[in-house]
């Protein structure tokens, strides 16, 4: 996996990410001259003993796909890959458990938002397809989802539907997202065990992915937009799963005290 961008790096290299090499381009920050944020980039990947070369700006801009890179890209392990039986077959089933499943994602920046926002609201994993989704690998997915996938399991699945019934047969209840759903996600009991299921902009859920979900919710927008971008709704919903835990953790401690 690439990153490219002094933010983004210097986040992967102060979170103790897996890099394996930080590519400086050619003529700044070698030798203590240059850009003070490259050579502090530098002095960091020294104390890590990370590998660091110095390169042409055209292998950087090649690297980077299009990403702004301001002269630093790097090389990061993207762990090990995961077989989706074999994660969900060890999967711990506590009461709130929480799963991004993104049907049709197809811009990396929404890949990469998505995947931060779902690392942020604690969800164990993320679940995409692997015909109908960004490549999560991307620098774009990489840099937008800001360290997030290296500390979530972005499971990619060759039948989307079947790994819904997977998951359902585990336990989960699976709530799909739909602007045409009368049911509001503030309307909802998003307690327990729970699969999230957001589609692509404009395009939505796929049919035989709407069908498979326990229950269709919507966002409610008094405004006259017709819909929301999907990072947006993605980080909506979760933060709603979000609060209604803590709220409910909370009534329950007031319980406790009360007794």
């Amino acid at each position: 996996m690439i990153l490219a961008g002094i933010h983004a790096v210097k986040h992967a290299l102060e979170s103790g990410e897996a890099i394996s090499e930080l590519i400086i381009e050619r003529g700044k920050g070698e030798r203590g001259k240059g850009h003070p944020r490259l050579n502090e980039l530098i002095h960091l990947a020294k104390t890590r003993s990370i590998r660091i070369s110095f390169q042409p700006r055209q292998s950087l801009e090649r690297l980077s796909e299009g990403v702004a890179h301001q002269g630093v890209v790097a090389r990061v392990s993207s762990g090990q890959k995961l077989d989706f039986g074999v994660w969900l077959s060890g999967l711990d089933m506590t009461e709130n458990l929480s799963i991004l499943i993104l049907d049709g994602v197809t811009d990396p920046h929404n890949l990469g938002a998505c995947v931060r926002s779902a690392e942020a609201a604690g969800c164990v994993a993320v679940v995409i397809p692997k015909d109908h989704a960004a490549d999560v690998e991307s620098p774009v997915a990489a840099k937008s989802a800001c360290g997030a996938l290296s500390r979530v399991p972005v499971l990619v699945v060759t039948n989307l539907v079947r790994a819904m019934q997977a998951l359902q047969e585990k336990g989960l209840w699976l709530v799909g997202l739909a602007g045409e759903a009368d049911k509001s996600i503030y309307a909802a009991d998003l307690s327990g065990r729970l699969g999230v299921v957001m589609g692509a902009e404009g395009k939505g859920l796929r049919r035989l992915v709407r069908e498979q979900c326990d229950v269709l919710l919507s966002i409610p927008m008094p405004g006259s937009v017709e819909s929301l971008n999907v990072s947006v709704a993605t980080g909506i919903t979760l933060f709603e799963v979000v609060r209604q835990r803590l709220h409910a953790s909370v009534n329950d401690d007031q319980s406790s005290l009360g007794s």
